[in-house]
């Protein structure tokens, strides 16, 4: 068609009252020809891109409150949310005009491992996916790992590219030790985050922007006395015998968030190594042939290692809080030891070390 439009120019210049009469003509027959060689449809609408409904948004996403267990398995999924685009961001379609390529892009921020996109709050990163719920242009139907893009275009004047069939799932992952010292408030955000262009770069636009939210608390518990006096009876050498007698009771009291499983070990001051369920008199002792025992109910807790690691020996569960005060009620009992029996002053020393499942 090009080539046409050049020959009438060449042929107009010949003279201007040819000009006059041939311009008119000329430009109808060449519209003619075209339309009849099927070349109307090809012809691409440069116009921008336009909203057809609805307006650009920023979609908020509240994944809820995250409770993180500590030493948690890189890779874990601490929170997953699926949602509708339009749940988050209304009803919006969009153009950038008929007999265009056009291409829809979701994009992520940051630097990723593996698919996943560091968040705020160091060991927990992001990964989105986006996926039509039916078949729509080349929109794919199943779960997509993001930042990712596909391609649509429509023959019709009136067509548009609608954002109803669009899904989004968000996966919170676990990529080291969680640390939110600083902040307890997760966020992450994306801007733009859906945008559309067309191919030929007549236009683009952005639709959106992401703005995901969580609260992210990690299992604890504070101790409200870390020092706690236990006083056990006095009792007549001649009483004591063999086995054991003269009890006191006390208590392991806590401050826990809902939910965490509390696991305990007691260590021997004065015999760290010390496994058994006899705790070592103190060097400044002076009675012989005596020892101390912690009970948990009926039972003497055996010593272990000052570790809060879970699987650390002797460990034993305080059961799980239910948030709040939680107190561990526990009995100390004298214990009849090897040797000769004579009577002094008995002392202990044990300390107790705390595991937050």
């Amino acid at each position: 068609m090009n080539g046409l439009f050049n020959f009438f120019r060449a042929k107009a210049r010949r003279g201007t009252a040819e000009v006059t009469a041939l311009h008119r003509p000329v430009t109808r027959v060449l519209a003619i020809v075209a339309c009849a060689l099927g070349m109307c449809a090809a012809i691409p609408a440069n116009a921008a891109c336009v909203f057809s409904a609805g307006s650009f948004k920023t979609g908020s996403v509240d994944m809820g409150s995250i409770t993180v267990p500590p030493n948690v398995p890189v890779g874990t999924v601490l929170a997953t949310k699926q949602v509708s685009s339009s749940s988050i961001l209304g009803q919006e379609s969009f153009t950038c005009g008929n007999n265009l390529v056009t291409t829809v892009s979701f994009a992520m921020s940051g630097s990723a491992t593996s698919n996943i996109y560091p968040t705020n709050i160091p060991g927990i990163g992001i990964r989105i996916y986006a996926w039509s719920s039916q078949t729509y242009y080349t929109s794919p139907t199943t779960p997509t790992l993001t930042p990712n893009s596909w391609t649509f275009s429509y023959s019709q004047a009136s067509g548009a590219y609608g954002m109803g069939y669009q899904q989004f799932r968000f996966d919170l992952v676990a990529t080291g030790p969680v640390s939110n010292s600083g902040t307890d408030m997760l966020s992450y955000n994306v801007a733009p985050w859906i945008s559309v262009a067309a191919n030929d770069g007549s236009g683009q636009m952005a639709i959106a922007n992401l703005a995901l939210t969580a609260t992210v608390t990690t299992p604890t518990c504070s101790v409200v006395n870390s020092r706690i006096p236990v006083f056990l009876p006095t009792i007549l050498v001649d009483n004591f015998n063999t086995g054991s007698t003269g009890t006191s009771g006390f208590s392991l009291d806590l401050n826990c968030t809902a939910g965490v499983k509390v696991g305990v070990t007691l260590t021997d001051a004065t015999n760290p190594s010390n496994t058994s369920t006899t705790l070592s008199l103190s060097p400044d002792s002076t009675a012989t042939g005596v020892g101390l025992q912690i009970l948990k109910e009926s039972t003497p807790i055996a010593y272990g290692a000052d570790s809060p690691a879970a699987d650390n020996l002797n460990q034993w569960s305080a059961g799980t809080s239910v948030g709040g005060a939680m107190s561990i009620p526990l009995t100390a009992q004298y214990v009849r030891t090897t040797g000769a029996l004579n009577a002094g002053t008995v002392k202990g020393l044990a300390t107790f070390t705390m595991s937050y499942q």
